[in-house]
């Protein structure tokens, strides 16, 4: 071999070292102090910063303090079967059901404690509040087809699982006007509503709003 194929065989080898080395420094991560390769960072955890949002608290529309009121109709006599009170989300409910029709009727808050209906004594209402319901003409009793039978046989004081009606109570029933009164946490607004099927007076007193 000549001189010539002796630089040219070592030109050759000096240039694949040097491409070794520059492949080597680009392929591989930085060593880190203890000569070892450092990892990469992990990503930091999403916190969620939604901030959760109460529920609505219901209403009762059309809910007010006034008296509300419908004369005697055509309907017919409405005999009282049953009586029912129970809490529902916004308002407490108190539901007087009927034989046949649902009476006249008058609704509103009185002042001062309720009296019995034809005695004229006081009646204890638990409550700040009374609210009054006078049906007419109405009864628990049937007065023209079985005048010794009762139609309404449950009790004179009802309750429930209510928040501002704390019992109902009839406080009359007497010449076909029948009445029954609300203690209440105060006089809150109410609604009040004639359902069919079997016939029912339907009063809610609201708790929210």
């Amino acid at each position: 071999m000549g001189t010539s194929g002796v630089f040219r065989t070592a030109a050759q080898a000096a240039t694949a070292l040097s491409l070794a080395l520059v492949l080597s420094s680009c392929g591989s991560p930085a060593p880190g102090p203890s000569g070892s390769t450092s990892p990469s960072p992990s990503p930091s955890p999403s916190v969620s910063t939604t901030t959760p949002v109460p529920e609505p608290t219901p209403t009762l529309p059309g809910a007010a303090t006034t008296p509300v009121s419908r004369p005697p109709g055509d309907d017919g006599f409405g005999l009282l079967t049953s009586v029912r009170l129970a809490g529902h989300p916004g308002y407490d409910r108190f539901v007087l059901e009927f034989r046949d029709a649902v009476p006249g009727y008058q609704v509103s808050y009185i002042s001062g404690s309720p009296t019995a209906d034809p005695s004229g004594d006081l009646v204890e209402v638990e409550g700040s509040a009374v609210l009054w319901i006078r049906l007419e003409p109405s009864s628990g009793w049937d007065l023209v087809g079985a005048p010794d039978e009762p139609t309404y046989t449950g009790p004179d004081r009802v309750t429930g699982d209510t928040v501002r009606v704390t019992e109902a109570v009839r406080t009359g029933d007497f010449e076909a006007v029948l009445s029954w009164v609300l203690g209440v946490d105060g006089e809150a607004p109410f609604v009040v509503t004639e359902l069919s099927g079997p016939p029912r007076l339907v009063v809610d007193v609201a708790t929210a709003g």
